[in-house]
């Protein structure tokens, strides 16, 4: 019967990690709308791109790398590359494997820089970022891009985008949905169908 409860306690606790999520991504959507009015159809069409990953049920974690692909998908950019977070995620792992070499300990913290800006690690960060990039620019440039790449998602892109001319249940004007609405559309079918079946009937009668 414990097995049982706890069990039933871990389901519970994933569910509640889902949902939380679930919120997090529809309050980004809703904030890259507000910068991006001019593509809040495809942004809210986006959702899928945001699942979180391994690492992401930390909120503030979350956040950062959604709204970096929120923001690659309005600006028409490649949504597949590893984002901030993602990398320092991938760095948080390295750390504990080997000692970081200089241009690994300056790609962390530009990355933490980037992806979460308010949280600042210690009082003097951003003046050690300064630091190491002034020594070795270049090759953290070289490393974020490999390490990047190497944190990318193959599977993370827009195909073609399909709506119904409904988001969150209300009927919407979507760019993506057809130019017909719903009702006139579904007329439309039951004519096509009465039509089909007159021609069907007068070939075999």
């Amino acid at each position: 019967m414990t097995d049982f409860k706890d069990l039933l306690k871990q389901l519970k606790d994933d569910l509640a990690d889902v949902f939380d999520a679930m919120d997090w991504a529809e309050d980004e959507i809703a904030k890259a709308c507000r910068r991006h009015p001019d593509q809040a159809d495809l942004l809210y069409h986006a959702f899928t791109l945001i699942k979180p990953g391994d690492g992401m049920n930390v909120e503030f974690v979350y956040r950062s790398h959604a709204r970096e692909i929120l923001e690659r998908v309005a600006a028409g950019e490649d949504t597949r590359l590893g984002t901030a977070a993602e990398v320092c995620l991938v760095c948080a792992k390295t750390s504990q494997l080997a000692p970081f070499h200089t241009s690994g300990v300056g790609l962390y913290m530009r990355m933490w820089m980037q992806a979460f800006p308010d949280r600042p690690v210690h009082d003097g960060q951003a003046a050690d970022q300064v630091h190491y990039e002034a020594l070795r620019s270049r090759e953290i440039d070289d490393l974020e891009r490999e390490v990047r790449r190497k944190a990318s998602d193959p599977e993370r892109k827009l195909g073609n985008v399909e709506c119904r001319g409904m988001h969150h249940g209300n009927q919407v004007s979507c760019r993506y949905a057809p130019t017909d609405p719903p009702a006139a559309a579904a007329a439309r079918t039951d004519q096509e169908l009465v039509t089909a079946g007159s021609s069907a009937q007068a070939t075999l009668f």
